[in-house]
């Protein structure tokens, strides 16, 4: 296996690229810019992006999506694909995202948006914005930062120590990381 980070200055987002050891079909994590200079990753190194999976659909997480789809005949994953008008495949839990050999679980996570999904794969968790390095996302309200602390510590906290969390936005962490040190998931007495 393959991965590629790819960090945009627009919206300051990040997309993943995740491909065969050898040319073949691959995966992007979100899709917050689809510019030059990621074509070139994609082409230089013989992949096709053939499934492109999306963590939530804010604009900084799908704007790249109508140029990707004039270049590469990609199926497009996201929980609620109604949302959008262009034709999406939905996931949710429960059921393994098999994008060729690459078996995503997906874990929804609500609260930053209604939306919100994270994508493990192996020790490789994609978290959009629900959870970063030193930070989670931002919610509007009190019930949704509740709900969204609640679905990372049900759903993530859960995970081995020794996850790799690859954010929206951001640095890589680990998850062992931000159980001890991110402020927003301390337990208040």
């Amino acid at each position: 296996m393959r991965f590629y980070s790819y960090f945009s200055v627009l919206n300051f987002s990040n997309c993943y690229l995740i491909g065969p050891d050898g040319p073949g079909d691959a995966v992007l994590v979100d899709a917050g810019v689809f510019d030059e200079r990621l074509l070139k990753l994609i082409e230089d190194n013989g992949l096709y992006v053939r499934w492109v999976l999306i963590t939530h659909l804010h604009h900084g997480h799908i704007h790249g999506l109508p140029t990707l789809r004039k270049i590469y005949e990609a199926g497009i994953y996201a929980f609620d694909p109604e949302r959008l008008e262009a034709p999406l495949l939905g996931v949710g839990e429960g059921k393994p995202l098999e994008c060729g050999p690459f078996s995503f679980q997906v874990l929804e996570t609500p609260g930053h948006s209604n939306d919100s999904v994270c994508f493990l794969l192996n020790e490789m968790l994609f978290t959009g914005d629900t959870l970063s390095a030193g930070s989670i996302g931002r919610t509007a309200t009190g019930y949704e930062r509740a709900l969204l602390l609640s679905s990372i510590r049900k759903k993530l906290l859960s995970l081995k120590e020794d996850v790799l969390i690859f954010p929206g936005h951001g640095p890589p962490t680990r998850l062992e990381i931000e159980r001890r040190f991110n402020p927003y998931l301390e337990q208040k007495l």
